[in-house]
């Protein structure tokens, strides 16, 4: 990804990560800064003009670094649950995103005091097994080349076996290793929500391409039908994607399935729809259930259970997790 404009917090310099980055992008314009807040979360910016133009802010995290899973994020049926922020904001521009509620900016920040995640993460494991989603507010998989984030959070789980990572994605990189405690998540959608709503990812065939690879190259894959986006005939294209899935990979080889119709907290929804108007997806007339925005219950319940049913042609229901 391009970046002609880079923001350094002056504490960040002395971390070679902060060294490395300005050095793969040595014609950006480099600009000192006291905190990544006073760029990220200043007033008055507009997040969808940022889209086209975004920059690169390096920064160095304090406080919490790694959080309790979500309510609306699946646990897998994993005790100690949490995912981690190395990083915010993501290089794609997915129209559904819950980013675009959650952060006031569209451009990215990258920390680079990784060692305290490591910390944080071997201080959890002290209480036993963790579960750790580490791509949830980014991709780290499409980044790598750049932030070597995904490397750093594979190496940890090289380095503690009772640490399971899951790193997800929306691109479509070749895997080549296959650590038995991380899990490659892909998300897949209809070729017709990728070129409406996934501006700038990989095509979906190309991405059901990359995690064939990689479950052939003995890496644990995770495939996400997440969120399933209402489109006219969904049925349709649902099932087109699932049949093109199945003839490019065997289902059954997969560590598991996930399956889960859009939702986003209201909260997030009310922020997106005030920072763009014009979304079709933000402002379609969702159902608000215990703060969260969902599908009418019929309609959401008949969206997941008709994809349930295509995906229980080709693997047991015991591998598929659902949201709810």
């Amino acid at each position: 990804m391009r970046f002609t404009h880079v923001y350094v917090e002056e504490r960040a310099l002395g971390y070679p990560l902060a060294k490395s980055l300005l050095e793969k992008l040595p014609d950006a314009d480099v600009i000192g800064i006291r905190h990544y807040k006073d760029v990220f979360d200043r007033k008055r910016q507009n997040a969808v003009l940022q889209r086209d133009h975004r920059a690169l802010i390096i920064a160095v995290r304090d406080g919490s670094r790694v959080f309790e899973g979500a309510p609306v994020c699946q646990s897998f049926g994993n005790q100690n649950f949490y995912y981690a922020s190395s990083m915010m904001n993501c290089p794609f521009d997915c129209e559904y995103c819950y980013l675009k509620g959650m952060y006031p900016s569209s451009n990215i920040v990258v920390f680079v005091n990784l060692e305290d995640y490591r910390a944080d993460i071997e201080e959890k494991l002290k209480d036993g097994p963790v579960y750790v989603c580490a791509s949830y507010d980014t991709d780290l998989i499409a980044m790598n080349s750049l932030t070597g984030h995904a490397d750093f959070w594979k190496e940890m789980a090289r380095e503690h076996p009772d640490l399971l990572v899951e790193l997800r994605t929306k691109a479509a990189v070749d895997i080549t290793d296959n650590i038995s405690n991380v899990i490659y998540a892909f998300t897949l959608s209809p070729s017709e929500v990728v070129s409406r709503y996934e501006r700038l990812t990989a095509p979906v065939s190309a991405r059901i391409r990359a995690a064939a690879k990689a479950l052939e190259n003995g890496a644990k894959v995770r495939l996400c039908f997440d969120p399933i986006i209402k489109i006219n005939d969904y049925e349709s294209a649902y099932k087109e994607l699932i049949d093109e899935t199945a003839a490019a990979l065997d289902l059954k080889k997969l560590t598991d399935v996930s399956v889960g119709t859009f939702r986003i907290s209201a909260d997030y929804l009310n922020k997106m729809r005030k920072a763009y108007p014009d979304s079709e997806v933000a402002w379609y007339p969702y159902v608000i259930k215990e703060g969260i925005a969902q599908y009418e219950p019929g309609t959401d319940r008949a969206m997941q259970e008709y994809v349930l049913g295509l995906l229980g042609k080709y693997i047991g229901r015991e591998k598929i997790f659902t949201w709810n």
